[in-house]
């Protein structure tokens, strides 16, 4: 079974690509993006395919994930 990867905004890295983390499952790439995305988006991938995209919403407190599957 391919692996779970995050891309997250590419705001997140020093040159414009996304940033890519690898994850063990989608549970663990959702806790990866809410620590490391302080707004914003990212995207969940299994191997070539898409599963959809995350939008962080909220302020310091009481943030919420927004998740469009594909």
């Amino acid at each position: 079974m391919p692996r779970i990867h995050l891309a997250l905004e590419q705001r997140h890295s020093a040159d414009g690509s996304p940033l890519l983390i690898e994850a063990l499952d989608v549970q663990t790439a959702l806790a990866v993006a809410d620590i490391n995305v302080a707004n914003g988006s990212a995207e969940l991938w299994e191997g070539e395919r898409r599963l959809g995209r995350l939008t962080k919403h909220g302020g310091d407190h009481a943030t919420f994930w927004e998740i469009v599957a594909d």
